[in-house]
């Protein structure tokens, strides 16, 4: 009898400031997940757990207690997550699995300064990208204290200990922790709690490849962008090939995504769903080695697409500003709803398919070339 095929397991992280509603959340979470044929496995936050068994913040007024507090969270909240996801695997080999995670490991950075972070990850020789890019996506439910702040209370959590002013500035830390991972969704309160953990199940839905309604962004041929105006932010690179595929109506392609030497690699599938002909996209994370080897088998129509993304929050909404590289040098395309203050813009480019990424990396004929000028 052969081997079950092993499903891999997705950690998905809920954060957010406090009274954000990450708790609440996870019951709905779970059943909605559970009904799509999900085994969903979920991780309590650690700094509760410790402050409700003894080790009390409210009882510590020096930083180096606050540090060593946030290095029993962090080394925790590690071992928790390998623990979880080791287990599930072995237990549950042929399940779809997900672990949903009240906090992850970044949301520690919020909490104390850079050098002791840093500092945090020198002792355990880690390294903070391929920390904050280890889960399958990051959703941020902002703070009641942002934009509804008649729900904001500690009823919900013994443990809570901010005033609203404490929760809107560690809601923005949290946010800035984990700029820059690729699948970051900030989930507001423009709609009632209702419609919140409908837009924060919708968002775990295109992570997991689950069919649902997703509110698209449009896009933005960019004119010019006033860098000193720029928001913290984060700086990726991105190499994008395009492989032959042996169906006509599929695209496959490989991305290589990260900064400062640390990078992640994935393969996508982009298909047409029969039914009503729209595109089915499905991603998996592959290895190094196997990006290399899968990359030889470029489309030879095409090149590698080479591009920046600038990461970066405004007014509770998070952008990617892409700047494009090689063949496409001079062209930086915006994805987002508004457009900050700071950018000005060419011209929509929403649903026009000379700025598809597919035509993007197909190779530049002479007439193509002069039609650019």
């Amino acid at each position: 009898m052969g081997n079950l095929l092993i499903e891999p397991v997705s950690m998905i992280v809920l954060t957010g400031g406090p009274c954000s509603g990450k708790s609440s959340s996870l019951a709905h979470l779970t059943e909605k997940l559970s009904d799509h044929g999900f085994m969903v496995f979920v991780i309590p936050e650690t700094a509760t757990l410790i402050t409700n068994n003894g080790i009390d913040r409210r009882k510590m007024d020096k930083r180096k207690q606050i540090v060593l507090f946030e290095e029993a969270i962090f080394d925790m909240q590690l071992a928790f997550e390998e623990t979880y996801k080791r287990t599930v695997t072995k237990i549950f080999p042929g399940k779809k699995k997900v672990i949903l995670l009240d906090r992850g490991i970044m949301d520690v950075k919020a909490f104390v300064s850079r050098d002791d972070f840093n500092a945090i990850l020198r002792k355990r020789g880690l390294n903070e990208v391929g920390l904050r890019d280890r889960y399958n996506g990051v959703i941020h439910l902002v703070t009641a204290a942002d934009g509804a702040i008649e729900f904001y209370s500690g009823e919900n959590n013994s443990a809570r200990l901010e005033t609203p002013e404490e929760a809107l500035r560690f809601d923005h830390g949290i946010r800035e922790s984990w700029l820059g991972h690729p699948h970051f969704k900030i989930i507001d309160n423009r709609t009632d709690f209702e419609g919140k953990i409908k837009r924060a199940f919708a968002a775990i839905s295109q992570i997991l490849n689950i069919p649902t309604f997703v509110e698209k962004n449009d896009r933005f041929l960019v004119k010019d962008v006033d860098y000193k105006k720029l928001p913290v932010h984060q700086n990726i690179q991105i190499s994008e090939i395009y492989l032959r595929a042996k169906d006509r109506k599929e695209q496959v392609r490989i991305r290589k995504r990260g900064q400062n030497g640390s990078y992640l690699y994935f393969l996508t599938r982009k298909k047409i769903n029969k039914e009503n002909e729209s595109y089915i996209e499905e991603e998996e994370l592959i290895t190094e080695q196997e990006f290399h080897t899968l990359k030889n088998l470029i489309d030879p129509k095409t090149t590698v697409v080479e591009k920046e993304r600038i990461c970066f929050l405004w007014n509770n909404q998070y952008f990617e500003l892409d700047s494009y590289k090689g063949t496409n040098e001079g062209i930086t395309i915006l994805e987002a709803k508004h457009v900050p203050t700071f950018i000005s813009i060419k011209k929509n480019i929403t649903g026009d398919p000379k700025y598809s990424t597919r035509n993007m990396a197909r190779k530049k004929t002479l007439n193509d070339k002069m039609l650019d000028c």
